[in-house]
């Protein structure tokens, strides 16, 4: 019973950064310049310019400007696209051995301008028609608040919304300043010619956004793409221990963080993979590691608006949750 409840609190603090509190993360903080579809789906922010008209440059400070600009730019498009997500996450020994092993695939989708996530297999398996029920009953509830919702409250959940998009934006700042960035290689990922840069923390970086004191405890390493600037890839490795949700989750020295990203469509860079090693540590589990992966796959594009998913159905906002 124990192990199932500590079990049940790892899975939350895993799933909490793959959605819509990314930034809450503090590895998926340092991921801001290529984590478009995982972020809240507020206005959408206005095109920077057509890469291909900027003029050419070896800066990799600018570089890395660019692509924080492609990634505002993937952030608007993702508005238009619906994915899957595959998260397998297992707990291993002091000697590396599987002591638990689980998955679960969401569908990921665009409901009254929010993201919905609304799991469909567990352990690679449809659903039990017990959980089954229970996914439904959650997204007939969001279905109902938002048909119901005042104008006044649709104002102040735009507002909220607008307000978190500007607190990214200053965080992303904040990226800029905390790093010296050097190009240390060119590349070719996936067919896409990139410019290697390392991220290098700065002693002299001060912090104006919460959460950005974690930063001097990342080193990062990031793949842009030479033609368009989007990230291709990017990896992050802790240098000091990183602890996250009331020291529930305790990210080690050494353990590293990877984001792989695909070109949609040939207009937007979105993930294919996430993963971080097994060198996580978490409070609740102190003698054993984490190893989590997050696989993103069947994007497809659709118009923004409304979406009611099948079986959808109206329900009393204010009944009691499903249990």
């Amino acid at each position: 019973m124990v192990f199932g409840c500590r079990w049940a609190a790892l899975r939350t603090v895993i799933h909490l950064p793959t959605i819509k509190c990314a930034k809450a993360c503090v590895i998926a903080l340092f991921l801001l310049v290529c984590a478009a579809p995982l972020r809240a789906q507020g206005s959408p922010p206005a095109a920077p310019a057509d890469p291909a008209a900027l003029p050419p440059t070896n800066d990799p400070k600018e570089i890395v400007r660019r692509a924080l600009d492609e990634d505002q730019n993937d952030f608007r498009l993702a508005r238009n696209y619906t994915f899957e997500r595959r998260v397998e996450l297992k707990i291993l020994d002091k000697k590396g051995a599987l002591k638990k092993r689980e998955t679960n695939t969401y569908d990921e989708t665009i409901l009254y301008d929010q993201l919905c996530s609304r799991r469909i297999q567990k352990d690679d398996k449809p659903l039990s028609d017990q959980d089954e029920r229970k996914e439904q009953e959650k997204l007939d509830r969001l279905v109902a608040e938002r048909q119901n919702e005042s104008d006044e409250e649709h104002k102040k959940r735009l507002e909220k919304q607008e307000k978190e998009r500007q607190e990214e934006r200053a965080f992303v700042r904040d990226v800029i300043n905390a790093y010296d960035f050097q190009i240390v290689d060119e590349d070719q990922v996936d067919g896409h010619d990139a410019y290697v840069v390392d991220a290098i923390p700065r002693k002299d970086f001060h912090p104006t956004q919460p959460h950005a004191d974690v930063l001097p405890k990342l080193r990062g390493k990031i793949w842009i793409s030479k033609q368009d600037y989007g990230c291709v890839r990017l990896q992050a490795e802790t240098l000091d221990t990183i602890s996250w949700g009331l020291f529930l989750l305790r990210i080690h020295k050494g353990s590293v963080f990877r984001l792989d990203q695909t070109r949609v469509k040939g207009e937007i860079w979105l993930p294919r993979r996430m993963s971080l090693n097994a060198s996580a540590r978490v409070a609740l589990f102190a003698n054993d590691a984490v190893d989590w992966e997050t696989t993103f796959f069947g994007y497809k594009r659709f118009t923004s608006g409304p979406r009611i998913l099948p079986g959808a159905a109206v329900v009393d906002p204010k009944a009691d949750p499903p249990r």
